[in-house]
């Protein structure tokens, strides 16, 4: 079967009712969550293939928080699905009015490499309880959880219901080709201007989940120990390749001496010293990405870190003495590189980060409430966390989403909900009763009477 022939079947399995009442729907998210459970050590142990994730890790990051989505999806469906009423007005009175939540209908989700568990099945579960059906599209770079996804869905699900076309750029091309209902993709902002422009030829919505610089403020009053382990935790996981991972970190000179003494010790403390790629650490995705990463190493002033090992992709996690103009500070790192830059006026940092493309993600460490609320007034970013990083993602009842260069549109919790659901305006009048000024001629005493509305 071609891929335009899956997709008109699965539009004319949606135009069915294949996953439209809520009975088949919570069937489908019970069924997305047995092939989850069922299959946790094949998915790990994938992950753990693709570029060794450790079991930990993969857990938290990639299964506990698909499972977390899952059930918050069953638990409130039902309450979602329901009809939205709107109080009438004057000019519509009597009449009831309600909005409906309706599925798109036929939806493309393509998954991104750094979390190919989470970020293909967490937005899918939105999806199923939306109504849709879909096509997924794993990232070809984690080739061995792509084909496991092939082979469990195919088992778990009907394939007008859900199906996963694999491939690399070629078959993501020929997908956006598609009269699909919508797009949603997680990826680069470089990948998402494609995407996008590819529903604008058609008039597809779009959901863009994309990076960007996630800047870290550390104010002269954090309390470094803290800090430091907060920050290099967010940073360490899935070495730093996580799109609200800690991109660079804007330390306040007073506490510079002091914050890398304790990044020394965070690390001690998280690794004993001793880096282990598929058992406490996780490898870079590629030679090409990891090429990249020792370029932009070479390139920079290293405080400490940054050993290597090509064979097996691995990069110490390392922290970097930076400038604003530096390489480094660019483009989005997605790697255990962590640049710093020093500041004495908070006021100068704020005007920098409003120049550049609006992040993902940022964090602020501070117990200043005044200019904790002064950041997030003036820099724009999609979310983030005050004396804390990168945990703002771990609340489902919190959307998740970029702003500007970062992405568009937001999921998570309700929020997947209702980025794969459209509103549905519903007016419904009685016959009667049926007055005549409603209806032309609109001589000047009908006129008087609207405006007396607003007098």
């Amino acid at each position: 079967m071609t891929i335009s022939e899956l997709v008109e079947r699965q539009k004319a399995a949606f135009l069915n009712g294949v996953n439209r009442s809520y009975d088949v729907r919570r069937k489908h998210l019970k069924t997305l969550k047995k092939l989850v459970l069922e299959n946790e050590h094949l998915l790990i142990d994938a992950l753990n293939s693709d570029f060794g994730k450790p079991y930990s890790e993969a857990y938290i990051t990639e299964i506990f928080l698909v499972l977390q989505e899952i059930d918050v999806q069953i638990r409130n469906l039902r309450t979602w699905m329901k009809p939205i009423a709107i109080k009438p007005t004057v000019t519509t009175f009597p009449s009831k009015n309600f909005i409906n939540k309706q599925p798109y209908g036929t939806v493309l989700i393509i998954g991104a490499w750094n979390y190919p568990v989470h970020l293909t099945l967490l937005p899918l579960a939105g999806a199923l309880a939306a109504g849709n059906t879909v096509v997924l599209k794993p990232s070809e770079l984690t080739q061995a959880v792509s084909n496991l996804l092939n082979k469990l869905v195919e088992k778990y699900f009907d394939t007008d219901v859900i199906t996963v076309i694999e491939g690399g750029p070629q078959k993501t091309a020929e997908l956006l080709g598609q009269p699909f209902d919508k797009f949603f993709f997680t990826g680069s902002p470089k990948v998402g201007k494609i995407v996008m422009k590819a529903a604008a030829e058609k008039l597809i919505p779009v959901t863009l989940e994309l990076g960007g610089k996630c800047p870290v403020i550390i104010h002269e009053d954090a309390p470094p120990e803290t800090t430091a382990k907060r920050v290099w935790l967010g940073k360490c996981a899935n070495a730093g390749q996580t799109c609200i991972a800690p991109d660079f970190i804007l330390v306040h000179e007073k506490l510079e001496e002091k914050f890398v003494q304790e990044s020394r010790e965070a690390l001690k403390q998280f690794f004993s010293g001793d880096y282990i790629p598929g058992e406490n650490y996780t490898r870079i995705i590629s030679i090409h990405h990891f090429d990249r990463l020792v370029n932009l190493l070479e390139g920079s002033e290293v405080i400490f870190g940054g050993s290597t090992n090509r064979e097996n992709r691995f990069i110490e996690p390392a922290l970097i003495k930076a400038g604003w103009d530096d390489e480094i500070m660019q483009d989005e790192i997605f790697g255990p590189l962590l640049p710093m830059i020093t500041y004495n006026d908070v006021n100068e940092v704020i005007r920098e980060l409003q120049k550049r493309p609006s992040p993902l993600a940022l964090y602020i460490f501070t117990n200043d409430e005044e200019l904790q609320q002064r950041v997030m007034d003036e820099v724009p970013f999609g979310g983030g966390c005050i004396n804390e990083a990168p945990f703002h993602t771990f609340n489902p009842a919190l959307p998740f989403g970029g702003a500007g260069n970062s992405g568009m549109g937001s999921y998570h919790g309700k929020y997947s909900f209702d980025a794969f659901s459209r509103k549905q305006s519903i007016l419904k009048k009685p016959f009667w009763p049926d007055t005549d000024i409603r209806y032309m001629p609109y001589d000047d005493k009908k006129i008087a009477w609207f405006k007396r509305l607003f007098s």
